[in-house]
C-alpha cells in the first residue's frame, strides 16, 4: 500500500509540473503575440513577423522572440496533451480519428512550408553571393518571402517547423490512443 501512495505521488508531481510549464508557456505566447502585434502595429511593418526578428531579447546576444514563441509553443502544447490525456482518451474514435486526419494535413502543409523557406532563404543568399559583397550576407535575418503577403522568412520557418512538431506529436500521440485500445466508443 505504501508503495502505491509513493505512485500517487510521483504521478501528481509529474502533472503538477506539466501543469506549471503549460501555464509558463502559455503566458509567454500570450506576451510574444502580444508584444509582435502592437510592434508591427506602432512601428507599420510591412512583412509577417519582422517585429519578432528584429530584436533579441533579454540581451543583444540573446535569442529573438520569435524562438521564445516556437518554443513556448510547442512546449506548450506538449504539457497540455500530456496534462489532459486522460480526457482525450475518453473521446469517441470518430473525434479522434477526425483530429488525426486533420494534424497528418497541417503536418504536410507545414513540411512544405518549412521546405519551400529554406529554398527560398538559399536562392535569396545565393544571388546575394553573387550580385554583391559578402557584407550584405549580414542581413540575412531581414529576407522577405515575395507575394502579396510577405513574411520574413526566420518568422515564417521557426513558426511552421513549430506547426509541424506539434500536429506531428498530435499524430503520434492519437496513433497511441487508437492502438492502445484506450478510448471508449460512446453511442
Amino acid at each position: 500500500m505504501e508503495q502505491m501512495d509513493e505512485l500517487r505521488r510521483e504521478e501528481e508531481k509529474t502533472r503538477t509540473m506539466y501543469v506549471v510549464i503549460a501555464w509558463l508557456s502559455g503566458i509567454i505566447v500570450t506576451a510574444v503575440l502580444v508584444y509582435g502585434l502592437v510592434t508591427a502595429i506602432l512601428s507599420g511593418l510591412s512583412a509577417v513577423g519582422t517585429s519578432l526578428v528584429d530584436v533579441e531579447f533579454p540581451f543583444s546576444f540573446a535569442a529573438q522572440p520569435v524562438t521564445y514563441l516556437s518554443i513556448a509553443s510547442v512546449t506548450f502544447f506538449y504539457s497540455g496533451m500530456q496534462v489532459w490525456q486522460y480526457r482525450i482518451a475518453r473521446w469517441p474514435l470518430f473525434r479522434l480519428s477526425a483530429i488525426q486526419l486533420a494534424a497528418i494535413v497541417v503536418a504536410f502543409i507545414s513540411a512544405y512550408e518549412v521546405l519551400y523557406n529554406f529554398m527560398l532563404w538559399g536562392a535569396f543568399l545565393g544571388n546575394q553571393l553573387l550580385t554583391s559583397s559578402v557584407a550584405a550576407l549580414s542581413l540575412v535575418n531581414s529576407v522577405d518571402s515575395p507575394g502579396p503577403v510577405p513574411w520574413n522568412l526566420v518568422f515564417a520557418t521557426k513558426i511552421f517547423f513549430s506547426t509541424f512538431v506539434i500536429s506531428g506529436y498530435a499524430v503520434y500521440f492519437l496513433r497511441r490512443i487508437h492502438s492502445s485500445g484506450a478510448y471508449q466508443e460512446t453511442r
